[in-house]
């Protein structure tokens, strides 16, 4: 309870500080724009040599808010203000929905420019992006700041004029992206990206825990033979239960020895798992991923011969978007269609990973209490809750349970029928597109006309949500009517309750369920809300507890006889106690994600300093000559294994106009060998005109870079695909992959090195330039 109550120890403080700016709401009123500009000019100057006190705080927070009513008519509140101070601390300030988190996002990003911050603002998509920047945006332009919209498709000229702006306004995509593209220009001035300060983050749990598992990749086009996966679906087919096992917690699925020959005599090979075998052992899991851990309607949707993957957290689809590593591949050739050729991947960061290179983080949401830990082992941020505005008005009755799915299906339809002959609008919510279509059915038998939202047609979204609060309006939706959907209501619907939310099953994730109470009772308005759940619930089916499972059966058969609800306290905890576990669980899967990405992060890190280095570098002469003495140094070294050493100068020294023949070279001890390679190195540099010799240099450098980084980044994921098929016995995978990847890093950087060395002894000045 400890943290609670520091929570209000916080806002208590704020509170007061809160109190004294609006105490001095004449202080700025008469002043007319030019003179509140000279007032931002005036603090860019003041701060740039002595930090904001708390005095100075309350005066620029006074005369933001001063702006704000003059430019959109929005006086900020009190708990607005509080708001604006948490994140103004680098925290995350959770606000309930409708309490005007765009208007707190103002104060923070005001007095983070005047600390001599660039400030990104992120949010979940680019539309509430443009909505955002046009709204507040004028506001700080009101004041003297400029005001950039990061939307993608852009030339590099427009980018660099944006990321110029004071504060920018995009998506979490977007950001990441041009992080991306930074780290493959060829010069320095092509960059587009400013330097990562501040970033404020809206809807900060989606952004920052949600989607925090897909990472953002730039990839070109791979080459694959792609009629294997049409093949291996014949071999899934003939698959019996006994062939295979999985494991749906954690995402698993794997072969008995009954399935392994059972491929073995399919392929017609010996062994499933020999390295010459590894494109067959690799596509025939996953096309037993595809087939028994993907769920059609649940995972992805197929529309119009293509398959589309579903956003878990939101039910949209997610158009573009292909699984990675050969899985989109084999959910197409399991469903029949057309198998598209794989990317490969030249670039990749996690959301999580780009965000935590800021120097500071803050965000805004209207749920993140129950993932506290979360932000606080991942992001070093706190939650602060902010108190409401006004009174939340909605009535949150408790959840019915029920015995049968039957049985629930007749209470939603008795829940919906009395209210809707009232007139009273309701927002069914489901967590999956199959259970938008049960009830989209039950619904029709019950001739109650309704309006459907899910992922196969979002395209009507903006204009379902419109109607979804008008008298007599029922609208079935899957978690897309979640986030920053405003449903606003007739007015005769006040007096009926206001919009009634009625949850058919509860998410994985307790914050998806408050978000779908939140479409209703926003701003003091009316509300309802209520889960209606049966045992036979999909959360309860993921609760593998042995105890459970019979406690259910027991009851089941005890209490059949009734269509009465569940009246045990211990079925509700019970329920709790599920979606908990399966939080934790998310979270794990999150955490393991991102201990496997710091591995390649480390490594990308290094790579991107090294172009960033070789980039600002003007002449390269002492730069090349270290890695050519490096090179030589390894390779004439003497080694036990002389062929090998031989093998590796020969590899070297091959088709280049060394003075010396490989017979002299061998008779020369290590430290003559490299000399001789190294002077003659020099000689033939000065032949090229300087210009030219940095420019040869560089390009071969970042090519040889770029290129090796993404076969690099390929071997890292065939790596980390067959670690957990390795990793038996005592040995912790994750420990197995670090260890690994560090090999292959090692190795990586060994073999550009010496291609590089290479093309820098190869180099002709007499006519051409080979190599």
């Amino acid at each position: 309870m400890a943290q609670s109550y520091d929570d209000r120890k916080i806002v208590k403080a704020y509170r007061n500080l809160a109190r004294e700016v609006v105490k001095r709401e004449d202080l700025y009123r008469m002043m007319d724009q030019e003179a509140l500009r000279e007032q931002t000019q005036h603090w860019l100057q003041k701060f740039k040599d002595r930090e904001i006190t708390e005095r100075d705080r309350i005066y620029i927070f006074t005369l933001v808010r001063e702006a704000a009513r003059r430019v959109v008519g929005l006086e900020a509140v009190m708990v607005q203000l509080i708001g604006a101070f948490v994140l103004g601390d680098g925290k995350i300030a959770e606000m309930k929905t409708g309490e005007g988190k765009t208007l707190v996002s103002l104060f923070v990003m005001y007095i983070e420019v005047l600390r001599g911050n660039k400030v990104h603002l992120v949010t979940a998509n680019e539309y509430l992006a443009k909505r955002d920047r046009e709204e507040i945006g004028q506001v700080l332009e009101y004041l003297g700041l400029s005001v950039g919209l990061n939307v993608s498709g852009l030339e590099k000229e427009q980018k660099q004029a944006i990321y110029k702006a004071d504060v920018i306004y995009g998506t979490a995509s977007e950001f990441g992206f041009d992080y991306l593209r930074d780290n493959m220009v060829r010069q320095i001035d092509d960059k587009v990206q400013t330097g990562l300060d501040f970033v404020l983050i809206d809807e900060a749990d989606s952004i920052l825990i949600d989607e925090a598992r897909t990472p953002l990749l730039i990839s070109d086009h791979k080459e694959e033979d792609l009629t294997l996966y049409g093949i291996a679906n014949e071999l899934v087919q003939t698959m019996l239960k006994d062939d295979y096992e999985v494991e749906e917690k954690k995402r698993l699925v794997w072969l008995h020895d009954a399935g392994i020959e059972k491929a073995e005599r399919f392929w017609k090979i010996d062994s499933l798992y020999a390295e010459e075998n590894q494109p067959l052992h690799r596509i025939t899991m996953l096309l037993l991923r595809a087939h028994f851990l993907m769920q059609k309607d649940k995972d992805y949707v197929v529309l119009d011969g293509e398959v589309l993957i579903i956003d878990p957290h939101t039910g949209r689809a997610l158009p573009g978007r292909r699984f990675n590593d050969g899985l989109h591949q084999a959910i197409e050739a399991k469903e029949g269609v057309e198998v598209r050729e794989e990317s490969r991947t030249l670039a990749t960061i996690t959301v999580q990973n780009y965000f935590r290179m800021y120097k500071k983080l803050a965000g805004m949401t209207g749920t993140a209490k129950t993932e506290e830990e979360e932000f606080r082992h991942i992001y070093n941020m706190d939650v602060v809750v902010i108190p409401t505005h006004l009174r939340v008005n909605r009535v949150d009755n408790a959840d019915e349970v029920f015995y049968t799915k039957e049985q629930k299906g007749q209470a939603i339809i008795y829940e919906v029928s009395w209210r809707y002959e009232r007139g009273q609008p309701i927002l069914i919510g489901t967590s999956s597109i199959k259970s938008n279509e049960w009830v989209s059915d039950l619904l029709t038998k019950a001739g109650i006309p309704h309006q459907v939202l899910n992922a196969k047609n979002h395209a009507q979204e903006a204009e379902i949500i419109a109607r979804a609060g008008k008298k007599g309006m029922v609208t079935l939706a899957t978690n897309m009517a979640g986030r920053g959907t405003d449903i606003k209501l007739d007015k005769g619907v006040y007096k009926l309750g206001g919009l009634a939310v009625i949850g058919t099953e509860r998410h994985e994730s307790r914050r998806i369920d408050l978000q779908l109470m939140g479409r209703s009772g926003r701003r003091g308005d009316p509300g309802f809300s209520k889960f209606i759940l049966s045992l036979d619930d999909e959360l309860i089916d993921h609760f593998d507890n042995k105890r459970w499972e019979k406690y259910v059966r027991r009851t089941q058969q005890k209490y059949n006889f009734d269509d009465k609800p569940v009246g045990s306290r211990k079925v509700h905890q019970l329920i709790l106690d599920a979606q908990k576990r399966l939080e934790s669980g998310n979270y794990d899967i999150r955490k393991d994600l991102l201990s496997y990405d710091e591995v390649i992060d480390i490594q990308r890190k290094k790579v991107y300093e090294e172009r960033d280095r070789l980039l600002s570098i003007e002449k390269l002469g002492a730069f090349s000559e270290r890695i050519l003495r490096e090179v030589a140094e390894h390779v004439f070294a003497p080694n036990e294994d002389q062929d090998a050493r031989f093998e590796q100068m020969a590899e070297l020294l091959g088709g280049t106009k060394f003075p010396f023949s490989f017979d002299q070279v061998t008779l020369m001890s290590k430290r003559e060998a490299v000399e001789a390679l190294i002077d003659w190195h020099r000689k033939q540099r000065t032949k090229f005109p300087a210009d030219t010799i940095h420019h040869i240099e560089k390009e071969v450098y970042l090519n040889l870079l770029d290129q090796m980084w993404v076969v690099h980044l390929d071997q890292m994921v065939q790596l980390r695909e067959g670690i957990h098929l390795r990793a038996y016995g005592q040995q912790d995978p994750l420990v197995m992959y670090q260890k690994e990847g560090a090999e292959l890093f090692n190795k990586f950087q060994d073999r550009y090195h010496f291609y590089f060395a290479h093309a820098l002894l190869e180099l002709d000045p007499e006519g051409l330039v080979v190599g």
